[in-house]
């Protein structure tokens, strides 16, 4: 097999030593730094201390732990608490949609328009909720309470509502879904 005269060129750039003004590690200009490490010197009791977990079921324990007090949303905000809430999908649907399935509708979240969000603050009142909506996510602040909800999707704060359900002491926010309505997203 004859290899054409352009690929052997090329081939023989690869093999070729490197040129001498191109620095190599040992040519490198030193530093007045000193690089060292204290990995002896650390006694082996200090590494079998109390934090070190023994088991693998432990350290799973802990990265579990750990996890989910990074996931709280709004955790350690002062003396504040995180309150419950829970978010769900809705759409709108008439009989065409339901009984006779002629719509493009779909069961899926896809075809979906709203996003209601239900905040159970116990104790606190509607003149005490500050509320701050943006298309990516929520912000609630009160006297008891404090909230920075990321969103799954974006939102046009300006069709949006929000209500006080008194008698169970919970925000419910009604947010319109921003999405490019295609052949997927009805």
């Amino acid at each position: 097999m004859e290899l054409p005269v352009g690929t052997m060129e090329k081939l023989a750039e690869l093999l070729r030593e490197p040129e001498p003004e191109v620095l190599q590690g040992d040519d490198l200009p030193t530093t007045g730094y000193e690089i060292t490490s204290l990995k002896d010197r650390v006694k082996s009791a200090e590494l079998d201390s109390k934090d070190t977990p023994k088991t693998i079921e432990e350290y799973e324990q802990r990265e579990a732990e750990e996890a989910e007090k990074l996931g709280q949303a709004g955790a350690g905000v002062l003396d504040r608490k995180t309150p419950d809430y829970t978010m769900n999908y809705q759409q709108a649907v008439t009989a065409e949609d339901v009984f006779l399935q002629i719509g493009p509708k779909t069961p899926s979240s896809a075809s979906c328009e709203n996003l209601v969000v239900k905040i159970k603050m116990p104790g606190d009142k509607k003149e005490n909720v500050d509320l701050s909506v943006d298309t990516r996510s929520i912000t609630i602040n009160s006297p008891q309470y404090y909230l920075k909800l990321p969103l799954p999707h974006e939102i046009n704060p300006d069709t949006s509502k929000a209500n006080w359900d008194s008698s169970q002491e919970t925000l419910v926010l009604t947010l319109k879904l921003d999405r490019e309505f295609d052949f997927v997203n009805f």
